[in-house]
């Protein structure tokens, strides 16, 4: 009973799960949220609540969408810090696992496509999360199977399947999106909110598969894993309700009723306008009216890219530097095991290391640099950075001098995420921003397909001359680089220390205006 003393959070949860019990006595059903009376210590608790999501309507849902993507992001750090382990004791050489990791990429880019089809037109969103963990469960099985048994060809196997039906974050925040309002920030705090689950989890699950391989196998990550997929399967049959997730004829429905108000509205205007002696066909008038050209194909769409004034400069740089780092990333764990010579438990360790430093990072550091040098600068100084961390790395054999890199590299490599989207953003008009990061995207996927191939080859040529130095030092080239490329396109020039994107952004607006 609430005034009994029960603590009010558990309220909350209650509202989230069992939802609120009418009538009943010592409890009210408010206006803002579900809280017992005679609980003077639940208006406190008031605040918290509504950050969190749990006063509006769809509350349960939401909370329920969260720990789901916990619970994913947890399953997949238990494992995937391990793989390169995998690989190694099945004999798996460079070039085949760029070739390998090239694969995943492609069937991720033919699922977001697929299942994004399917969620949207077909059978519905929860169902495609359903179908998520559970091909992530058989995936991961197969993965644990592979290597107690030696079979190399099921560990590609689930791989591919893996990549197939793993959309978990695009399902979850498309939910997410569906069941939140827009207008009073709630979308956008409830959006943070699954990327921060997702973190979290990548901070303290890898060193709990560390643990797991030293003290119970290899295969025990993998296994846990699969089985928490699947009871990720059963919350979400149990906890997320159907309704509210936008199924394929409400989505329908709701396209045709905003349609018609627009209709509506539209007519009302033309009517309005012809009173005053400027008629306009309402035929012409409801005809909708494309805020931008849109490309025919999808080589089109990256040409006009490309095309664009300051835009194609900066999608060129980031075209590099995605294939750089996918080529790097795909064998940048088995370089660290192999060079410091580490087990796969010091591997979840500094995992969950890269993890906490990468969140602190983002949350205090990229804001404040950002406010200090800008996006040109602070662009061009995390390239010079990341530059120097390889020499560094390149020039010593200490597993102590990495552990003190990481920070450097995390918050370099963070900052260019950062840096590259602020200035993109920047530069391209409003009117075009879906359509020009619809093309950045295919770039970028470009890059995350064919960078391994590239990566896995390179290496695979440079290793019998440079040894493990051959990885920092192909990593150094390219940050090198693209540090040239940055420093033609933003010279180090005073008067234009950071204005030149912001020049180009204000000429690129003027023109959008004169095209509306």
């Amino acid at each position: 009973r609430g005034d009994q003393g029960l603590p009010c959070a558990l309220w909350h949860l209650r509202l989230c799960f069992v939802g609120p019990a009418r009538n009943s006595g010592a409890f009210a059903l408010a206006s803002d949220g579900f809280v017992p009376e005679n609980n003077h210590k639940c208006a406190a608790m008031k605040p918290l609540g509504s950050w969190m999501g749990l006063d509006s309507a769809n509350g349960r849902a939401v909370l329920t969408v969260k720990f789901a993507v916990f619970l994913d992001m947890f399953a997949v750090g238990l494992f995937v810090p391990l793989l390169p382990y995998y690989w190694k004791e099945l004999g798996v050489r460079p070039e085949f696992l760029g070739l390998i990791s090239s694969t995943y990429q492609i069937s991720q880019i033919a699922s977001g496509i697929v299942m994004g089809y399917v969620s949207d037109h077909i059978c519905g969103r929860k169902t495609v999360l359903l179908i998520s963990f559970v091909g992530s469960a058989i995936s991961y099985f197969l993965a644990g199977m592979s290597y107690q048994h030696s079979i190399i060809t099921t560990l590609v196997l689930s791989r591919v399947i893996v990549g197939l039906v793993k959309q978990t974050m695009t399902i979850s925040r498309a939910i997410t999106t569906s069941l939140t309002k827009k207008d009073d920030g709630q979308r956008t705090r409830m959006l943070s909110h699954i990327r921060a689950c997702s973190t979290f989890a990548f901070m303290i699950s890898p060193a709990l598969g560390g643990l797991l391989s030293k003290n119970f196998g290899m295969g025990m990550p993998a296994y846990l894993a699969a089985a928490l997929f699947l009871l990720n399967s059963a919350i979400v049959i149990v906890f997320l309700p159907d309704e509210g997730l936008l199924s394929p004829e409400e989505e329908k429905v709701k396209q045709e009723r905003r349609l018609s108000q627009e209709v509506e509205a539209t007519e009302a205007r033309v009517r309005k306008n012809s009173t005053e002696g400027d008629a306009v066909p309402v035929a012409e008038a409801v005809k909708p009216k494309p805020a931008y050209k849109r490309s025919e194909s999808t080589v089109d769409s990256i040409r006009e890219l490309l095309s664009r004034k300051g835009l194609g400069e900066l999608s060129a740089i980031k075209f590099a530097y995605s294939l750089a780092g996918a080529a790097m990333f795909a064998l940048g764990t088995r370089y660290v095991a192999d060079k410091y010579s580490l087990e796969p438990h010091h591997m979840g360790y500094l995992s969950s290391y890269q993890s906490v430093v990468s969140l602190f990072s983002q949350t205090f550091l990229i804001a404040k640099v950002n406010s200090w040098l800008g996006e040109e600068r602070g662009l061009q100084v995390a390239f010079l950075g990341s530059l120097l961390v390889s020499v560094v790395e390149g020039f010593n054999s200490s597993i102590y001098v990495y552990v003190a890199l990481v920070p450097f590299r995390t918050f370099a490599t963070s900052l260019i995420s950062q840096m590259f989207e602020s200035l993109f953003t920047l530069i391209c008009p409003d009117s075009e921003a879906a359509s020009m990061l619809g093309a950045l995207g295919l770039l970028k996927a470009v890059a995350r397909v064919t960078g391994p191939i590239y990566g896995g080859l390179l290496l695979g040529y440079i290793s019998p001359l440079l040894g493990y130095n051959a990885r920092p030092v192909v990593e150094g080239f390219h940050d090198f680089a693209v540090l040239l490329l940055l420093l033609f396109v933003y010279p180090l020039d005073p008067r234009h220390a950071r204005g030149r994107a912001k020049a180009v952004a204000e000429a690129n607006a003027k023109n959008d205006k004169k095209e509306k």
